[in-house]
C-alpha cells in the first residue's frame, strides 16, 4: 500500500493574524488554524447574512500578542467560554450573545479558541493559563 499525504500546510495560517492591519475573514478560511502574535488587531468574522453551516477555525498564540486581537462579530451572534486561570470563564457569554471576543495580551503561547458557526451564530470554545487570556462583549 502506497503513502496517502495530505497538503496539511494550507490549513495553516502563520501570516494572517501576527501584524495589527484588520484582517476579514472568508469562507475560504473555515477548517484553518490561526497561529496569532503581534499587535493589537481586528478580525472582522463573516456578517450575519453571510454565514455558512459547519464554517469553524481555531486561532492558537505562538507568544504573548503585543495586543488585543479583536474577533468581531459586527452584531452580537457569539456564544460560548473560555476558560483562563483566573477560575472562570474570562471570556464567557453566559446565555447572552455578545459582538466581540478578545484574545487579549495577557495571553500566552499554547493558549487556544475554536469559532463555530451553525448557519444563524457562532460558537466559542478556548483555555488559557494565564488571568484574563480572553474576554467578550
Amino acid at each position: 500500500m502506497g503513502r496517502v499525504f495530505f497538503n496539511t500546510r494550507e490549513n495553516l495560517d502563520t501570516d494572517s493574524l501576527t501584524g495589527t492591519t484588520t484582517y476579514e475573514m472568508t469562507e475560504a478560511d473555515s477548517g484553518k488554524t490561526f497561529m496569532v502574535s503581534g499587535g493589537t488587531q481586528t478580525i472582522t468574522l463573516l456578517p450575519a447574512a453571510d454565514l455558512v453551516e459547519g464554517w469553524n477555525c481555531r486561532f492558537v498564540t505562538t507568544a504573548s500578542p503585543g495586543g488585543h486581537k479583536t474577533l468581531n462579530a459586527a452584531t452580537a451572534i457569539m456564544h460560548g467560554s473560555a476558560q483562563d486561570a483566573g477560575g472562570g470563564t474570562g471570556g464567557g457569554s453566559d446565555g447572552t450573545a455578545k459582538t466581540t471576543v478578545l484574545i487579549r495580551a495577557q495571553g500566552q503561547a499554547g493558549n487556544w479558541l475554536e469559532l463555530m458557526c451553525d448557519g444563524d451564530a457562532y460558537y466559542y470554545n478556548g483555555s488559557g493559563s494565564q488571568d484574563n487570556a480572553f474576554s467578550a462583549t
